[in-house]
């Protein structure tokens, strides 16, 4: 099952954010004295451009990390970095499933004729209601 807890999601924005850093300050050390974090780097100056270029997809997946959180915040409130479960929408049902046999819900000692009879895709979609959906690098996440 595929669920993304947002907590590992910013640890993995600030290690790229600190490696692009380093980097960029190996390379470019005369900008050092302004350039005390990564909201500091000169994405735009010339000389930098072909530096840049070998890092754009972790430029981009902190985009899109950003992104995240901030569609998050928006439904949640401000717990991104607190951790929120992002269930990938085909593992929904499945994890709906846990979900109950965990809080208790669903008695562990159910005769098979009646688990094999439970509408799971049912029971999933009524859990939808609670949930919000979020788009994050092309596959779609249920939180709440």
């Amino acid at each position: 099952m595929n669920i993304l807890d947002t907590r590992d999601l910013a640890e993995r924005r600030e290690a790229l954010k600190q490696e692009i850093l380093d980097s960029f300050l190996e390379n470019f050390p005369h900008y050092e004295e302004m350039t005390n974090d990564f909201e500091d780097i000169l994405f735009e100056e010339e000389e930098i451009q072909s530096w840049k270029e070998d890092w754009l997809d972790e430029i981009e997946e902190i985009t899109d990390i950003e992104k995240l959180e901030d569609e998050v915040n928006d439904y949640a409130g401000d717990n991104f970095e607190d951790g929120v479960y992002l269930i990938e929408q085909d593992d929904f049902t499945e994890y709906c499933k846990e979900l109950l046999e965990d809080c208790g819900d669903l008695p562990s000692n159910l005769p098979s004729y009646i688990e094999n009879n439970i509408d799971w895709e049912g029971v999933a979609e009524d859990l939808k209601a609670d949930y919000a959906e979020v788009e994050f690098r092309g596959i779609t996440y249920l939180f709440r």
